[in-house]
Parts: C-alpha cells; structure tokens; sequence
C-alpha cells in the first residue's frame, strides 16, 4: 500500500512539474530601460585626483541620509558620495579637478550648509563629451570663452 502510494505520488509529481513544462519564465519590461542601461555602460570616467566639498559627517547613517536628501533636493545635479571610515559616515559632494570650481561651489551652499569644507580625494570625471556638456562649471566656461568660426 505504502508503495503504491509512493509510486503514485512520484508519477503525479513529475506531470504537474511546473518547471518541466517548457514556457520558462517571461519576462516584460519597457524598451526604454535596455536603452537606459545601454547609454549608462557606455558613459566612460577617469579616475584621478581633485576635489570634493564635505558637506556633512556623523557616527548616524540615518542622520546622514537625511542630510542626503536634502542636499540632492536643493543640488539635483551634483553627484553625492558617501564614505564610511569608523566610526563616521562622510557626505562629499562634486567632482572638481579645480580646487577654484570647488571653492566657488562651496560658497554657493554655505548658506544651507554652513559647515562644509573642502577634502583633496579621488574624483571621478566624465570622459565622454556629451556628458561633459552637463556639467554645470563647463558650461559657465564655455560661454565664457569665445568660439572659434569655421569658413
């Protein structure tokens, strides 16, 4: 009897085998977040040595975070860094290869975030041309300068 039931429940478990039954998994998804992912991978940076502004630090990552969230309110734009050395988590923002860019931007905050300094540190800049043009300081730069017209 025993087996019976064994050998039937065996038989009975291997017809209804969901993953036997070859339809797999689907997955559906938006053709815009291939072409997202695409145009981030492609996006190249440089790693070298510049600026950034240290706008704030605490042993509270909660406390932190919320630091974060204000400051990517107020700067949407300007990329945030958290770094942990024990026992303090550490807010840097921007990536400056001009100590004079950072000073101007350290200014531009001060009012929001008194307490904020500048830190010598590993940056990150971005490579490709179409992703410099939004940075805002090489934007201000080139108006600045005069273009040069092809005849």
């Amino acid at each position: 009897m025993k087996l019976t039931l064994l050998t039937l429940f065996i038989l009975l478990s291997t017809l209804f085998n969901a993953q036997t039954n070859g339809k797999g998994i689907v997955i559906v998804k938006d053709k815009k977040i291939d072409a997202l992912i695409q145009n981030k991978s492609n996006v190249k940076r440089i790693n070298t040595t510049g600026y950034r502004v240290q706008v704030y630090f605490s042993t509270n990552k909660n406390e932190l975070n919320d630091v974060r969230l204000k400051f990517i309110k107020s700067y949407p734009r300007v990329e945030t860094y958290i770094t942990y050395d024990a026992p303090n988590y550490f807010l840097r923002v921007g990536d400056y290869a001009d100590r004079n860019d950072a000073e101007r931007f350290k200014k531009e905050i001060f009012r929001e975030f008194p307490d904020n300094f500048i830190v010598k540190c590993g940056i990150n800049l971005p490579n490709d041309e179409e992703e410099e043009d939004s940075i805002p300081e090489k934007r201000e730069k080139e108006s600045l300068t005069p273009k040069k017209i092809k005849n």
